[in-house]
Parts: C-alpha cells; structure tokens; sequence
C-alpha cells in the first residue's frame, strides 16, 4: 500500500495524488464519496453525475 503525505491549505482542500488519481480513474468535474470509518477516512468515485441522482440528502454527520 502507497502512502502519502498531503497539505490541507486555508479552505480545507486536499489534492489528490497523481497516482490516487489514475487508480481512482478520477478527473475533473468528478465526485467523490467520502466516508469516515474507524478513525479514518476511505474515498469512492461516485458512479455517475450528482445530477443522475434525484435527490441527495445528509444523512447525518460523523465525528472522528
């Protein structure tokens, strides 16, 4: 498993590694689904446009 070391800046913005990119198949315009798990944090491509879904709603938050 790679590892990597990433800065958060001033808005609370990450950018993925070039290599998360590539395995994740991620580009521009697309959406992320991140989840918070065992005191950490596991990231999914979202299958299809936010604008596929009907109606996205929060569920609830998760505190880590």
């Amino acid at each position: 498993m790679a590892e990597y070391i990433v800065e958060v800046d001033a808005q609370g913005k990450v950018n993925l590694p070039l290599e998360i990119r590539k395995k994740l198949q991620v580009g521009e315009g697309d959406n992320l689904i991140f989840r918070a798990k065992e005191g950490k944090v596991e990231v999914e491509k979202l299958p299809m446009s936010i604008d596929d879904y009907e109606t996205l709603t929060m569920v609830g938050t998760v505190e880590i």
